[in-house]
């Protein structure tokens, strides 16, 4: 089982998006990733990696409590919730066929489930335009915009996309000092490790070779991060995903943003003013 996974855009292409009446907002979360299905009394899970994965009691006790015996949902799970955005397959039913806006229909059907958080979704522009700015005041981590009109991809399908609000990336950490408070991290460029800054970390949070994310003020032209901050461990990603491609997304998506337009023609004018109000 792999997820579908989200392309990073800059400010230019979420305007089109907002603007876009194919495209539905969500809050971006960050939580660790885990598609689950229930067969029965059986529970399974896979992570990001498409990997089997062990599936928390809490939430394997929410999943056997409910009256459908047979589903597959996606989402991420924390000790408290578990944030689901998607049904992939219900009653013995494939539903990837299925339009993404079809599926979360179905998939409201779980919100009365105390532990299934199925996440708040809005479609308008108007809507649209109030919950992101609603959400940068508040310091979400930022939002994702999902094509209602897609059909489920697994991998990174370039259909729904994510614009975060602050720098962020997955590294590895390259060294740890045995007597400090700090770590050296590393990332994949062009098939080579490169140092990219130290780091300030508890002692025993990580070892060598452990994959982090990791929030930054900047990145310089040499590919170097400016005052990275830990945030946590992960467990559900690889190599592939340390790439200081993640570096460099300033504009590198516009031609995305261009190929989903076809026959929508938006209003220069909204355009100017959700750019001018981002900037502000």
């Amino acid at each position: 089982m792999r997820p579908e996974l989200l392309t990073r855009i800059d400010v230019d292409a979420a305007v089109r998006y907002i603007l876009d009446e194919r495209f539905w907002v969500q809050e971006k979360w960050d939580a660790e990733r885990l598609l689950v299905r229930r067969s029965g009394q059986q529970v399974q899970g896979w992570n990001k990696q498409g990997q089997a994965t062990a599936v928390a009691p809490a939430l394997t006790s929410a999943l056997l409590s409910l009256t459908v015996n047979d589903f597959i949902l996606d989402g991420e799970f924390e000790p408290s919730a578990y944030n689901c955005w998607d049904l992939l397959g219900a009653d013995g039913e494939d539903l990837t066929r299925y339009a993404y806006g079809d599926r979360y229909r179905i998939l409201k059907a779980f919100s009365p489930c105390p532990f299934i958080n199925v996440i708040s979704t809005w479609t308008t522009k108007d809507e649209k335009e109030a919950i992101i700015f609603e959400l940068l005041r508040k310091g979400a981590e930022g939002v994702v915009f999902k094509n209602r009109l897609a059909p489920y991809q697994p991998g990174r399908a370039g259909q729904h996309f994510k614009l975060p609000f602050e720098n962020g990336a997955t590294v590895r950490v390259r060294s740890v000092d045995p007597t400090r408070n700090s770590a050296r991290i590393e990332m994949l460029d062009a098939g080579i490790w490169i140092e990219v800054s130290g780091i300030k970390v508890e002692q025993g949070t990580v070892e060598p070779g452990d994959y982090i994310e990791v929030r930054y003020r900047s990145a310089s032209a040499s590919k170097h991060i400016v005052q990275p901050v830990f945030l946590r461990v992960r467990r559900d990603v690889s190599d592939d995903d340390c790439s200081t491609e993640q570096l460099k997304f300033t504009g590198r998506w516009a031609s995305l943003a261009g190929a989903h337009s076809g026959e929508y023609h938006n209003d220069p004018d909204d355009e100017r003013h959700l750019r001018q109000a981002f900037k502000s």
